[in-house]
């Protein structure tokens, strides 16, 4: 069953597999709040559950597709921990990923796409969760329909596209790994083939990376030390470097923002407030090395 296919034939497919499967159009859900939105009323008359979907990748470029409930928190900490990924935490996937492994436009993630051919090695994550469920909603490949299937429904398809997913307790926290006590999905992670991107996505996904240690990456005894705190308050970045602020804004914030239920408004004000924070210290290192271009340029002119 397994190759490129579009949104009708997919639900057909489905329905084959599970014949009370519905179909609802509604207007284009670009997030989860939309979304909610949009299927709010066929979802309590389906006794259907929304499900998210985040696809990650790790420094090796492996690519990870979570799907858990609406209201599950997906810790990327703890997942990277027990992934066996040490203190290189997850992030977003580049959107090249979504249009060129899985086929799909941006706002369109569903783990029907993993019937593209490409996306054979994206290790697929669901939620312990899900099984309790009824029916879940996923979009058909395009994010202005959605169908609802059983948990049941959804491995039977995954089995038809030699696609196994891994169902894992996301809930659990304060994660400890060592010698005596090894992460429990590092062969998840050991068995995945890294993905190859784009140069410019490689490009920047390093500039969206602090450096290690958060040390600045500049050159020569002659760097401008001052300079150098400013940017590694804003993370390490060059205070100039607005695409790298966009790209990490990005894979850091939306990732974790993402990844928190719409009812726990106290972290998720917690993540905007932190992110202010980004913002304003970015502002500062500009406004720093603004000034002292601008000084060094008028004492040129004066001594001139």
């Amino acid at each position: 069953m397994a190759g490129v296919i579009g949104s009708e034939e997919l639900v057909s497919q489905l329905k084959a597999i599970e014949g009370d499967v519905a179909v609802f159009s509604h207007a284009h859900a670009l997030t989860v709040d939309a979304w909610k939105a949009a299927v709010g009323g066929e979802a309590a008359a389906e006794g259907a559950s929304i499900a998210k979907n985040l696809l990650l990748r790790d420094k090796n470029n492996k690519l990870y597709h979570v799907v858990a409930l609406e209201s599950t928190e997906v810790d990327l900490k703890t997942l990277s921990l027990r992934l066996g990924l040490g203190k290189k935490l997850l992030r977003m996937a580049p959107a090249e990923a979504l249009g060129t492994v899985l086929q799909v436009p941006e706002g369109c993630l569903t783990p029907f796409a993993l019937s593209r051919p490409d996306a054979k090695d994206i290790v697929l994550i669901l939620d312990d969760k899900l099984k309790g469920e009824k029916k879940v909603f996923f979009h058909p490949l395009r994010n202005d329909q959605s169908v609802s299937i059983s948990p049941q429904g959804l491995q039977t398809y995954l089995s038809s596209i030699g696609h196994a997913g891994h169902f894992v307790d996301l809930s659990i926290r304060d994660v400890k790994v060592g010698k005596d006590n090894p992460p429990d999905l590092k062969a998840l992670a050991d068995g995945a083939k890294a993905y190859t991107f784009s140069e410019a996505a490689e490009k920047a996904a390093d500039k969206a990376a602090p450096p290690k240690g958060g040390k600045s990456k500049g050159k020569g005894k002659g760097g401008d030390k001052k300079g150098q705190k400013g940017s590694k308050k804003a993370g390490g970045m060059a205070g100039d470097d607005v695409h790298g602020l966009i790209k990490e804004i990005q894979e850091d914030f939306f990732a974790v923002l993402a990844a928190t239920p719409t009812d726990d408004k106290s972290k998720r004000e917690r993540i905007l407030k932190d992110l202010e924070m980004r913002l304003n210290a970015f502002k500062n290192v500009a406004y720093t090395r603004g000034y002292k271009a601008a000084k060094t340029e008028i004492i040129s002119m004066i001594k001139a």
